[in-house]
């Protein structure tokens, strides 16, 4: 039986629109009523998420920040934020790099001004609460994830230049087309997932899980029922044991339709 379904956001749920599609909000409402949690997974950060699904947000959990975050209930339930030397040692190695830092924090997301730049598109779409501050590494603030966007693609070059910088004393992971996220070490989707499965009382084999990029691999391993999108790179499909149909043809709607019309096997 199933009990939770758990889905990253972009290339999965959402389309290359980037627009949440409307009919999650009562699919969602519809698998409350069944016993179904719905857990949204992503890399956004949790005022970011709540916006996203404010609808149905006091009836959800979410993992947020890459799995830096896991939010059930309303409550952190879990949350490893980045050491403060590794915040400070990424801002001065971005200095050399061609690309955007933003640190997210617990209570909101510091940057420099995006304004009129190149990285405006990129950035506004997932941080809602900005405050851009020309001094990063004066913040306060617990940072739960560094995000980096690297608009010449960082899988040419500066992602291996930021993985030989921090020496292994945190983790990086190529979160998406133009982004790169650095975190803890030992943080991931899956990590986060398990907090809110242990939480809830809910087996991986009571998870349905959706992804499409590298970083959610440990998100598919925590389900019985792992879906990769069929929009994913074709290095994917080994990490999942079923396949949707892409973001665009609305792949992860339809198998949630199936777990709500009782349909799904």
């Amino acid at each position: 039986m199933v009990k939770l379904v758990a889905t990253d956001l972009d290339g999965t749920l959402l389309g290359t629109d980037k627009v949440i599609p409307a009919e999650i909000f009562p699919l969602a409402h519809a698998l409350k009523n069944k016993g179904v949690l719905f857990v949204p997974s992503s890399g956004r950060s949790p005022y970011t998420l709540y916006e996203n699904f404010r609808p149905i947000a006091d009836d959800i959990d979410f993992i947020c920040d890459n799995g830096a975050v896991a939010i059930s209930g309303g409550e952190i339930i879990y949350s490893r934020p980045v050491p403060r030397e590794i915040v400070t040692e990424v801002l001065e190695w971005s200095k050399g790099e061609d690309a955007h830092v933003l640190l997210c924090g617990s209570q909101t997301t510091y940057l420099e001004s995006v304004e009129g730049t190149k990285y405006e598109p990129h950035v506004k779409p997932y941080y809602f609460r900005r405050v851009s501050r020309d001094e990063l590494w004066k913040v306060q603030d617990d940072i739960n994830k560094i995000a980096i966007c690297d608009l010449r693609n960082p899988r040419t070059g500066s992602f291996d230049r930021l993985v030989k910088m921090l020496g292994g004393r945190a983790a990086a992971t190529v979160s998406g087309e133009v982004w790169m996220d650095v975190m803890q070490n030992g943080i991931d989707k899956g990590k986060a997932l398990t907090a809110i499965q242990k939480h809830r009382g809910i087996t991986a084999d009571e998870t349905v899980a959706f992804g499409d990029f590298y970083n959610d691999i440990p998100l598919l391993k925590c389900a019985k029922y792992a879906y990769v999108m069929k929009n994913a790179n074709e290095d994917m499909f080994e990490y999942g044991n079923r396949i949707a149909d892409s973001n665009d043809e609305g792949g992860v709607l339809k198998v949630i339709r199936e777990i709500v019309a009782g349909t799904f096997e």
